[in-house]
């Protein structure tokens, strides 16, 4: 029986970026000796399209359905991260962060469900769960990428969507003795250039060297990238919106069957600018003892620190219009209403001048506009060290032993610094300045009309009221061994045998508090800087005074918003340390633990994830009649242990004495440790049909899972009060209890490579069959008693109604974190198409393309977390139906190369990138251009020029209908510019 497997010679052509239409040959004539490599002409492509062939190359001998982008591909690219690369496979889309890909979604499923390697070992990822924002990952460090998209026993499970597999250099793997590559670029944003926390010009460094030792035994890799890089997002935030009952005559037409109608709290218009900041170190020892054993050790450090101020306006408190207490004096009038929502209108804070103002007792907290100086800053670190031995026991028995350790950590500052218009802020008492009008429509995802009658950059009236802090801790550790067999056969059908262990142990953390200078943040915000008590006499007093800032000339600067929002009103920037230094000089600012406002220490958690599986897979290479088949079939035993440590309300005086940072006691909660036992076992084929030289079909099926979110997997119960409505809600929307999500999946390909010229054909069409999918449920007018639990005692400022009589609470929302265990199915189709036009005459034959197309659909319905949707269903998040993917590239005579691309994808739902609660929003379809040119001045010299999202392509969101927008966000564009060299 004649078997095909790629020799040695045709692999290492194959990588070198060997022709695709001349590996049929090869393939023939594997078998064959060959007495003299060097009699072998090879025609060497270099660029874009080698790293295309490379791609193709890697695809067509893969044993699963797998994608992939090359060195050339990677590094040749302007892509500050690996996501960007990513984002050019079938089937593959990212998420925008700042303007730049970072989160991954493959076939349907958000990143959640993709599970990523680093030289074959688990990542974490500094932002929490597992999510792994590829930002951290320079492009230029990384030698491959592949996305596997069918399983097979011998992978780690947990990538349901895919598994993304990065890999650094080998220096053994290279045929010269040394190499040297250095890469110098600059950076211009066009919107950076006018933000006051930005400069124009960033920059990019690269340093990667390569060297052998010992006669090719001893292989030491180095790489450092640093980024310096100006980012801005010029937004229009919008809050979400919520059922309200307006206190107004002329509403009813437009009231739902309930008598309410939509509307949002407020909005945001700002500019959030700074710059990140990311060094990056990649090292690796590869050394070869003898004959049979084999060592590597290698690691990964990342720093990323992404710096960011909000400065703008943020209006709050519109939804007033249906409070009794707190907006009596507001007025509305010229009310917009599209859908059942308040879309626009004209509010006035007090036109009859009828309402005491801030500070004064009792001053009604209605809407206030603030000018924003918000950082919010986020500094991460990500290691990852790991060793490595490959050892050939005998001719046909092998093994492999890994020993990996990785972390992440993440601080998020979240500091809030905000300002507020006085009449006169040089007075010893300052008044809030109710004289405010504020007219503003939305107009879908366009640009909304919004005027004050105020001037916000006199900096006689407005004044710094609010210095507040709610800074996220945040880490997360893996640690992991693997030992893992491979035995050679001579059998008929089975080739080798494969069997192996992992033992893991996984971590996560997150810590919050919180510093607020003065009453409460709210009272703060709008002015009421003064607290008060009654004398004997039953006079108010004041009690005490937390004095606004009043600014000077010297310490401010005017700014006006850029592009689409250039219309809207100027205002004062502030340099936050300099307010803070001389405005609280002697007040310490650290966030603390405080019970007073216990979700500081209730949304706190403690994840712990304990694994071992055990897999066996057998390796098939036989022939079906005249088909050569290769392939593989295997099961993976899995045994988990999950387990969250937290606290638990058992009632007043019930508890353990728990102490928060200021000595406060509450002896409600005890500390409680709950988790699960998981057994799963997931059986695995791949087959790869070799219809003729250049055509070849696939089959594959898995069983596959994904684990829970780790922040969904924590213990909580946080209350909250609603005075208004009398109802006490319960989040309880984390769950130590929750398995993983599971899919059958099946595929089917159909490959064809080009014999003529370089190039291929690829059609997939797969399907997914999902079960335990986790998702939140919210329970209206949920009675507790029901089901045994006892609703704490509110927090004073909500026990009493407006006629001050103490509230009995009975009812309220019910959320909490559940598996839906026959969601449904998810299934789509890709389409691939490589050409190089090499065929055609003269200086055209230089032109290529790459194109590639993916239609995704699923059944599955899930309770809708977008805002204003309470009671229906959504569709799942991250799925965009349509996704492709276009590349027209050509290169002249080695010497010239250019390319321009760009990427689609369809309207999906996603977490909104905005403020307040953890909301879903709906994210409007985008298409973003790129486009490079590269010069070869010599074989070691290379000038390039590159240009990303070329028309300044909005991200756009709603809340379910256009009508309600969301959060449009312009990121300008960056112009890249710089040198390789390489030696």
């Amino acid at each position: 029986m004649k078997k095909f497997k790629p020799s040695f010679l045709t692999l290492s052509l194959m990588a070198a970026g060997l022709s695709l239409h001349a590996i049929p040959t090869l393939a023939q004539e594997a078998n064959a000796e060959v007495d003299d490599a060097s009699d072998v002409e090879v025609i060497e492509v270099k660029g874009f399209r080698s790293s295309l062939i490379k791609s193709l190359n890697t695809k067509r001998f893969s044993d699963t359905v797998v994608d992939a982008i090359s060195a050339d591909d990677i590094g040749g690219l302007p892509d500050v991260s690996i996501a960007d690369a990513l984002s050019r496979i079938p089937g593959v889309t990212s998420i925008r962060i700042d303007g730049q890909s970072g989160e991954l979604n493959i076939r349907g499923l958000s990143g959640n469900y993709v599970f990523s390697t680093f030289n074959g070992r688990e990542m974490v990822s500094a932002s929490g769960g597992r999510t792994v924002q590829f930002d951290q990952f320079p492009s230029e460090l990384i030698s491959q990428a592949q996305v596997y998209k069918s399983q097979k026993a011998s992978l780690i499970e947990g990538g349901v969507a895919g598994t993304v597999e990065l890999k650094t250099a080998n220096a053994l793997d290279m045929d010269e003795n040394s190499q040297f590559r250095v890469s110098l670029q600059g950076a211009y944003n066009n919107v950076a250039a006018d933000n006051p926390d930005s400069g124009s010009l960033g920059h990019r460094l690269t340093v990667a060297y390569k060297q052998k030792f010992l006669d090719d035994t001893l292989g030491i890799s180095t790489g450092y990238s640093r980024l310096f890089e100006p980012t801005v997002s010029t937004r229009f935030v919008n809050l979400q919106f919520d059922p309200k009952t307006p206190l107004y005559d002329g509403f009813e037409p437009f009231l739902n069957e309930n008598g309410t109608i939509l509307v949002s709290d407020g909005f945001e218009i700002n500019e959030q600018g700074g710059e990140n900041k990311r060094d990056s170190f990649v090292a690796a020892i590869d050394y070869i003892a003898s004959d049979s054993i084999k060592m590597r050790v290698d690691g990964f450090y990342s720093k990323f620190d992404d710096e960011a101020f909000d400065r703008g306006f943020r209006v709050q408190g519109l939804a007033n219009i249906s409070d009794a207490r707190r907006g009596p004096t507001m007025l509305l009038t010229n009310p917009i209403i599209a859908n059942g929502a308040l879309i626009g209108g004209t509010f006035a804070r007090d036109p009859q001048g009828l309402a005491v103002a801030a500070p004064g007792v009792g001053s009604p907290e209605n809407f206030r506009v603030e000018v924003q100086a918000d950082d919010n800053t986020t500094e991460s670190e990500v290691i990852a060290v790991g060793f490595n031995l490959e050892w050939d026991i005998n001719d046909a028995l092998s093994m492999k032993f890994d020993l990996s350790h990785t972390q992440a950590e993440e601080i998020l500052r979240d500091r809030v610094l905000r300002m507020t218009l006085f009449e006169d802020s040089s007075v010893a008492t300052p008044v809030v300045d109710d004289n405010f009008v504020l007219s503003y429509q939305l107009n879908g995802l366009d640009t909304p009309m919004v005027q004050f009658n105020q001037d916000f950059t006199d900096v006689n009236k407005l004044m710094v009221t609010s210095a507040e802090s709610y800074p996220f801790f945040e880490e997360n550790e893996a640690n992991a061994v693997t030992l893992d067999f491979k035995y050679e056969l001579e059998a008929e059908i089975v080739s080798s045998v494969e069997f192996g262990l992992r033992s893991s142990e996984r971590d996560h953390s997150l810590r919050r508090a919180r510093f607020v200078y003065g009453t409460t943040d709210q009272a703060m915000r709008s002015g009421n800087y003064i607290t008060y008590d009654r004398d004997e006499d039953g006079n108010f007093v004041e009690v005490q005074r937390f004095q606004p800032f009043q600014l000077s000339a010297d310490m401010v600067q005017v700014h006006t918003l850029g592009g689409e929002l250039s219309n809207t009103p100027s205002f004062l920037t502030v340099n936050n340390s300099q307010i803070l230094d001389a405005w609280l000089p002697n007040v310490d600012q650290t966030p603390t633990l405080d019970w007073n406002n216990s979700w500081t220490i209730l949304n706190g958690r403690d994840v712990k994830e304990e694994v071992l599986s055990a897999y066996i897979q057998a390796n098939l290479n036989f022939e079906l009649g005249a088909i050569p088949v290769t392939g593989n079939i295997g099961l993976r035993a899995i045994r988990t242990k999950q387990s969250a440590w937290g606290l638990a309300n058992v009632g007043n005086g019930n508890g353990q004495p728990i102490a928060d940072d200021n000595g406060v006691i509450n002896d409600s909660f005890i500390r409680v440790n709950e988790g699960t036992k998981l057994n799963h076992y997931l059986p695995s084929i791949n087959l790869n049909f070799g219809l003729t030289d250049n055509q070849q079909l696939r089959f594959a099926y898995s069983k596959g899972i994904a684990r829970p979110e780790l922040e969904k997997m924590g213990i909580r119960s946080t209350w909250s009060w609603d005075s208004n409505s009398q109802r006490a809600n319960l989040d309880a929307s984390t769950n130590p209890f929750l398995k993983p999500f599971e899919a059958d999946q099946i595929d089917f390909s159909y490959e064809y490579y080009f014999t003529e010229t370089d190039g291929a054909i690829t059609v997939a069409i797969f399907n997914k069959d999902i079960s335990n999918f986790p998702t939140n449920l919210t329970a209206v007018d949920f009675d507790y008693a029901s089901v045994g639990i006892t609703i704490p005692e509110a927090d004073l400022n909500q026990r009493f109604d407006e006629n001050d009589e103490l509230i009995n609470y009975t009812i309220g929302e019910y959320k909490r974190a559940v598996n839906i265990e026959d969601a449904g199915y998810i299934r789509g189709i890709e389409l691939a198409y490589t050409q190089t036009f090499d065929f055609l005459p003269g200086m055209w034959k230089g032109l290529g393309v790459n194109l590639n197309y993916s239609y995704t659909e699923s059944n599955i319905a899930l309770p809708s977390l977008v805002p204003g949707e309470d009671g229906r269903d959504g569709p799942l998040p991250g799925l965009s139906p349509r996704v492709w993917s276009a590349t027209v590239y050509y290169s002249y005579d080695d010497k010239f190369e250019t390319r321009i691309n760009a990427r689609f994808r369809d309207d999906y739902v996603n977490e909104q990138v905005a403020i307040g609660a953890e909301q879903q929003a709906f994210f409007a379809e985008e298409t973003i251009f790129s486009a490079q040119a590269s010069y070869n001045y010599s074989d070691n010299l290379q000038f390039f020029v590159s240009a990303d999202n070329l028309t300044d392509e909005a991200n756009r969101s709603y809340f379910a209908q256009e009508e309600r927008t969301g959060t449009i966000q312009w990121f300008g564009r960056t112009i890249y510019f710089g040198v390789n060299y390489n030696m």
